[in-house]
């Protein structure tokens, strides 16, 4: 098991997982405290710090995909 050939995807399971899992949850709270001070009503708030930060998540997922794209064309 522990003599595999190959190069290491380390990097690939960090940036394909674990990156926009770190960016939806620090989008999410920091358009939590932003929107708690603007928006009174705690429904509106929470759906519009979900959607914010969702939106967030797959700009970053469409800018790590460019990216894997251009890396894999210059090779």
């Amino acid at each position: 098991m522990g003599k595999a050939e190959g190069p290491s995807v380390v990097f690939k399971v960090v940036a394909a997982f674990l990156l926009p899992l770190m960016v939806f949850i620090a989008a999410l709270a920091a358009s939590e405290k932003i929107l708690a001070k603007t928006i009174n009503s705690k429904e509106v708030q929470t759906a519009l710090s979900f959607l914010l930060a969702l939106s967030v998540t797959f700009v970053c997922i469409f800018v790590l995909k460019a990216i894997n794209r251009q890396l894999s064309k210059d090779k």
